[in-house]
C-alpha cells in the first residue's frame, strides 16, 4: 500500500461524496480538520484508499483498485506485525467489497448477530475480526420536538464545553479525541456540557465532525452518571443549537451499543441503514483504549 501526502487528500472529496453512507469522519481527514492517514493503490490515480481516523476509525473505499492493494491489506487487518495499540472499526464501501472482506479473511473473520451488545473479545476471539454493524440514523425534527416539550431540565447547568473541560475529559468518546486542538474545535466545532455542582463535567455532547451543513453528535457521559438522563439534556442542547444554526444533526453507532441507539430513538433520530463495521485485533488488550462503537 502507498501512503499518500496529504496534499493528495483533498482529491478525494469528490470521490468520497458519491457514499451513500455516513462518511463524516472520513471527510474531516480529507479536509485536514483532523490528521490521519490514507493509504492507496497508486499514488497519483489512485482507485482504492484505506483512510485512518485518528480515533481509531478506518474507511475501506474502492472496489475496482489493484488486487495486490486488498492482498497488502489482509495483515493489517489482522495486525501481522502486532504494531496496533488501540481498537480500531472499519467499515468499507461499497457493498461490493462486503464479499472481498470476507474472502479477505476467511476463518479469522466472526460475524455478531445484529442485536449482540459489545463486549470485550474472549480470549478465543482476541485475534479475530469481529463483524458487527454500523448503524445510520435519520433526524426526524417533529419526533425530536416532541421529546423537548417533555424534557425537563430546570435544576441542571449546561454551558459551552470550555478549554479547560475539552482538555480534562477523559472518556471514550472525547472531543480531544476528534480535534487536533481545542482552537480547531473552538473555531470549527461546538460542545456542551452539563455540570453539577457548577463544575463536575457529568455529560458533554459535541460536535466530533462538523462537514458542510452537516454535524454528527458525539455524546459522553462520566460514568457514576450514565443512567441520569443527563445526556439527553445535553444531547438536546447541542441539536437545538443545530436548528437555530441551520445545521443537520447526524447520529451513527454500532449495532453493540445499545445505549447510543436507545439514546438516538429518545432524541427523535430513527434507524436508515445498517453495514458491516469490522472490529479490527490488536495486541495490547490489557491496555485498552477502547470506544463502544462509536
Amino acid at each position: 500500500m502507498i501512503e499518500l501526502k496529504k496534499e493528495k487528500f483533498r482529491d478525494l472529496i469528490p470521490v468520497l461524496r458519491t457514499a451513500e453512507i455516513n462518511t463524516l469522519f472520513a471527510m474531516s481527514v480529507l479536509e485536514g480538520k483532523v490528521d490521519g492517514k490514507i493509504f492507496a493503490d497508486d499514488s497519483v490515480s489512485p482507485s482504492s484508499f484505506y483512510l485512518k481516523h485518528p480515533y481509531g476509525m478506518d474507511l475501506l473505499f474502492g472496489e475496482h483498485g489493484k488486487e495486490d492493494f486488498y492482498e497488502g491489506l489482509r495483515p493489517h487487518l489482522l495486525d501481522f506485525d502486532k504494531t496496533r495499540k488501540r481498537a480500531e472499526w472499519l467499515q468499507v464501501y461499497p457493498a461490493a467489497l462486503y464479499s472481498k472482506m470476507d474472502a479477505l479473511l476467511e476463518d479469522s473473520l466472526r460475524k455478531k448477530a445484529p442485536e449482540e451488545p459489545y463486549s470485550d473479545p474472549s480470549a478465543v476471539e482476541a485475534d479475530k475480526v469481529l463483524e458487527y454493524q454500523r448503524i445510520n440514523f435519520i433526524f426526524q425534527q417533529k419526533k425530536y420536538l416532541t421529546f423537548q416539550r417533555n424534557l425537563l431540565n430546570e435544576h441542571q447547568k449546561i454551558v459551552s464545553t470550555t478549554e479547560n473541560i475539552f482538555n480534562q475529559l477523559a472518556g471514550n468518546v472525547a472531543p480531544k479525541y476528534f480535534w487536533n486542538s481545542f482552537r480547531d474545535f473552538e473555531e470549527y466545532g461546538i460542545g456542551f456540557t452539563l455540570l453539577l455542582n457548577d463544575k463536575i463535567p457529568a455529560s458533554t455532547a459535541f460536535a466530533s465532525f462538523v462537514i458542510e451543513d452537516k454535524l454528527e453528535i458525539g455524546i459522553e457521559t462520566a460514568a457514576d452518571y450514565r443512567g441520569s438522563g443527563f445526556a439527553a439534556s445535553v444531547c438536546a442542547q447541542l441539536i437545538d443549537y443545530c436548528l437555530e444554526h441551520g445545521l443537520e444533526p447526524v447520529w451513527s453507532c454500532s449495532s453493540g451499543n445499545i445505549g447510543s441507539r436507545k439514546l438516538a430513538r429518545k432524541l427523535g433520530f430513527e434507524e436508515c441503514k445498517r453495514i458491516p463495521y469490522y472490529r479490527l485485533p490488536f495486541l495490547y488488550e490489557t491496555t485498552r483504549h477502547f470506544h463502544r462503537g462509536y
